[in-house]
């Protein structure tokens, strides 16, 4: 069996890892997709820079995350505090992993999409924000189980 502490800081690995990771990636992607069209039409830029900004708020939520665990670090003294805050670490790694994969492919999608046909930016970008918000629902169930602690 694990020590409590010692899990604790698994958690606080997986709740600013796997954000930072997803946010890297969906920088990468959605910067090289904006560079492209930068080249070509850069008056679009200053609305594409949303992908990337919504990818770097992975990050952020991770580091919320990992902070509020890092607070709880001298509670975590059971198995049972430990394992809420594992899965804490979890959720939130889950819900900005899945929201990073949807920015990636949306906001690539978006960018192309949008240098093509600069009309059809306002519904296309919706699928941007809609995987965000998966992001957004990660944070509040951790938040919720944190709380538990």
């Amino acid at each position: 069996m694990l020590d409590p502490n010692f899990t604790g800081l698994i958690a606080i690995l997986l709740a600013i890892g796997v954000p930072t990771i997803s946010a890297a990636v969906t920088i990468i992607i959605c910067g090289t997709a904006m560079a492209g069209v930068g080249t070509e039409k850069p008056e679009l830029l200053s609305r594409l820079i949303i992908t990337v900004v919504l990818g770097e708020a992975l990050a952020i939520y991770g580091l919320l995350i990992a902070f509020m665990l890092i607070s709880k670090l001298p509670s975590i003294k059971t198995m049972e505090a430990a394992s809420k805050g594992l899965m804490a670490g979890i959720i939130i790694a889950v819900g900005t992993g899945a929201a990073g994969a949807g920015i990636s492919y949306a906001g690539s999608s978006l960018i192309g999409a949008t240098a093509e046909r600069p009309e059809t930016y306002s519904s296309n970008v919706i699928g941007v924000v809609l995987s965000e918000a998966l992001a957004i629902y990660g944070l509040l169930i951790a938040f919720m189980v944190i709380g538990t602690i």
